[in-house]
């Protein structure tokens, strides 16, 4: 973002991002969220109010990048490597909520997104871009 400072809220969903990617819902925490975006963790909680509903913003942004960007994921591996790690741990450990993000996110076309993802997924296991 150059010299510009980040206000609190995108520093807050940066950090959730990139956690929520490595670890999935389950493995994170708010602390670790707080920690990484140097704020106390009433601060998540004024700006996102839940962690779920700060995985909902991750998520949906996420899933923006994949249905309408997609080659914004394959050229950078290890983008490709967070997105393709985070559906998949999120697909199989997290299934119900992720699930009902998806819902939440795409009510008339939630199944075709999910399917498409899966799709992505098995379709991208042996395949990694070129760095």
């Amino acid at each position: 973002m150059g010299s510009k400072k980040l206000t609190t809220e995108a520093k807050i969903f940066d950090a959730a991002n990139s956690i929520f990617l490595l670890f999935g819902y389950h493995g994170t925490t708010i602390q670790q969220i707080a920690t990484k975006a140097d704020v106390n963790t009433a601060a998540i909680h004024y700006y996102f109010r839940s962690k779920e509903k700060l995985y909902r913003n991750v998520v949906e942004s996420i899933i923006d990048i994949f249905l309408r960007n997609r080659s914004q994921i394959i050229s950078n591996s290890k983008r490709f490597e967070e997105t393709r790690w985070f559906f998949f741990t999120e697909l199989y450990n997290n299934k119900e909520l992720f699930e009902k993000t998806l819902k939440e996110l795409y009510p008339d076309v939630w199944d075709r997104n999910l399917n498409d993802i899966k799709n992505w997924i098995d379709n991208t296991n042996t395949q990694l871009p070129n760095p």
